[in-house]
């Protein structure tokens, strides 16, 4: 039996805030902005943190107009970054994140994740796997202990679950298996059949999924992770509209369809053998794989900071309050055309899939 975190959605979630409460009143600034990042993207969790968070706010801003060079160097430049970002505005302002259906689409706004270190997100990336570096960032970081929301043995193997520090998604996680093992952002057979039992010891958490962007489809760490989420509604690509769902209409970008991440391993490794970026998103029951154009290969538009997978999803997170307003569905689908693949290149796949 599963660890009771994962018995149901209720102790999931309960889980996910009292561990938020917990690191509340901890001293690090990469923690505090962990915390606000979480609270600010539901709004009963930020009405249980507000107040410990503009204390813990000032408190920190005013320790760091006294605090010696060297002491500040021991602080991880990103979370240093973020946290004069967020110094410069009015904290009390500062909005929750909202969402609103455009069409067939979801878009949400979410002003912090502007403040996201971009870290692979935004190079140009010519080949999927790439060997993991030690000194780049990645999940064994000793400063990211106090950022570890379970880890244990789940389906047999050890796992770390770490809070996404800028979540996008509902009670939003990221699951890294092996975390020891140093392995790249790049998937092996065996790295799918384990996440498809995973996602079988988690099938008792409603709205449970998990999603992966390979390198070049705006992975920004290549320490093997998925995204791990409670989703309140279906995404849209998940909707009975679509071919690829045995409805009437295309989806704008291409979507192959299994019944299990284990069925979709063969394409997986068709696309990862033929330098194909591409997004994963995985239910208990229902995996969805979205090839697309590389990052570097296209310029998207200034709205967005480009299409992951829950843009590729059909779920697009928009930073900007004024985009947030005024961007409509037809926009939104003409950013999709940007990222499909040249017909040419589509032909390259169906042949080599033959």
């Amino acid at each position: 039996m599963p660890a009771p975190v994962f018995q149901s959605s209720d102790q999931f979630r309960q889980h996910f805030i009292r561990q938020l409460h917990t690191i509340a009143d901890e001293a690090e600034i990469g923690v505090f902005i962990l915390v606000l990042a979480n609270a600010i993207s539901k709004p009963e969790i930020f009405a249980s943190l507000k107040d410990t968070l503009t204390a813990r706010f000032q408190f920190i801003k005013k320790h760091l107009t006294t605090v010696k060079t060297r002491s500040m160097n021991a602080i991880p430049a990103d979370d240093l970054e973020v946290f004069k970002a967020l110094g410069e505005l009015d904290f009390s302002s500062l909005p929750l994140a909202s969402k609103k259906t455009l069409g067939h689409w979801q878009l949400q706004f979410n002003a912090l994740r502007s403040f996201r270190p971009v870290r692979t997100s935004q190079q140009k990336v010519c080949a999927l796997f790439q060997p993991f570096d030690d000194n780049s960032f990645h999940f064994n970081k000793p400063f990211l202990a106090r950022e570890v929301l379970w880890q244990g043995l789940l389906a047999k193997a050890p796992l770390r679950i770490l809070y996404n520090k800028f979540p996008f998604a509902d009670y939003h996680a990221l699951l890294v298996l092996n975390p020891e093992a140093r392995k790249p952002q790049f998937l092996e057979q065996q790295d799918c059949l384990l996440t498809q039992e995973i996602l079988q010891e988690m099938r008792a958490l409603d709205g449970i999924g998990m999603a992966y962007n390979s390198l070049g489809a705006y992975a920004s760490v290549n320490h093997q992770h998925w995204h791990l989420f409670l989703s309140e509604n279906d995404y849209p690509v998940e909707s009975p509209l679509w071919k690829h769902n045995n409805g009437p209409e295309n989806y704008p970008v291409g979507v192959d369809c299994f019944h299990s991440l284990s069925e979709a391993w063969p394409v997986i490794d068709k696309y990862q053998q033929l330098q194909h970026s591409f997004n994963l998103f995985a239910r208990p029951h229902r995996t969805y794989l979205v090839r697309r154009r590389k990052q570097g290969d296209y310029l998207h538009s200034e709205w967005t900071s480009g299409y992951a997978w829950s843009e590729m999803m059909g779920n697009i997170v928009t930073t900007r309050a004024h985009d947030y307003r005024n961007l409509n569905a037809r926009t939104i689908e003409q950013e999709f055309q940007r990222l499909k693949l040249e017909s040419a290149v589509e032909r390259e796949k169906d042949a080599y899939q033959q």
